[in-house]
């Protein structure tokens, strides 16, 4: 892995993770709480990463590869909650708020986002890899601003107004910073070993401090 993709990598995880800090950084709700979020919110780093722009003729199957990763880290996150909290599904059903059903959203178009990006399913759908590039593009977009979304309108983590601003920016900055991209070296892919050790190190880090600290 390059110094680019490794910075690019980490840069994004420890972002998302450093914008639920800064506001009443030390109130915790619980081992269980805390750990399920923190896969909510890694799933959400891996993905403004993965929209980061890659250059043509890129490591395209790590991107995959990484991709199947993070819908795992999303599933996780999903069935997490559903698995050790019985209240939890009284959200997914008709009256539930309006940031569960973007965060169902979310994990949806996530899940189709993977699935069309596979061979054969891609020639099937797509007749030429431009088409593919920009509906894949266009799905990972969907994906970005429900997810944040719905991390923004629980304001579980994001008590104040420019916590949510600053979430909103960097998600811009993913998505529509091409510009900016073009001037940086390229991050290229990151592979789902340095995911998963970065994510597990700033998980570590946001469970022990919410509820450890006196």
């Amino acid at each position: 892995m390059t110094r680019p993709v490794a910075a690019g990598l980490a840069g994004a995880i420890a972002a998302v993770f450093a914008i639920g800090f800064l506001a009443e950084p030390l109130r915790g709700a619980g081992w269980f709480w805390e750990t399920g979020n923190a896969l909510g919110f890694l799933a959400l780093a891996g993905i403004l990463f993965q929209m980061i722009p890659m250059p043509r003729g890129g490591p395209v199957r790590r991107h995959e590869v990484l991709g199947y990763w993070i819908l795992a880290t999303a599933l996780a996150h999903a069935f997490w909650f559903l698995a050790g909290d019985g209240t939890v599904r009284f959200y997914l059903l008709p009256g539930a708020p309006f940031y569960m059903w973007l965060g169902l959203a979310a994990l949806l178009l996530l899940a189709v986002l993977s699935v069309l990006a596979r061979m054969p399913d891609r020639r099937r759908v797509h007749q030429n890899y431009r088409g593919f590039r920009k509906t894949h593009r266009w799905l990972g977009q969907a994906v970005v601003v429900t997810a944040a979304l719905h991390v923004v309108l629980s304001g579980f983590y994001l008590p104040r107004w420019w916590q949510a601003a600053l979430l909103v920016a960097l998600a811009v900055l993913c998505m529509a910073g091409r510009r900016l991209w073009a001037r940086l070296p390229p991050p290229g892919a990151a592979s789902p070993a340095s995911y998963l050790a970065a994510g597990a190190l700033a998980g570590a880090a946001f469970v022990l401090i919410r509820n450890l600290a006196p």
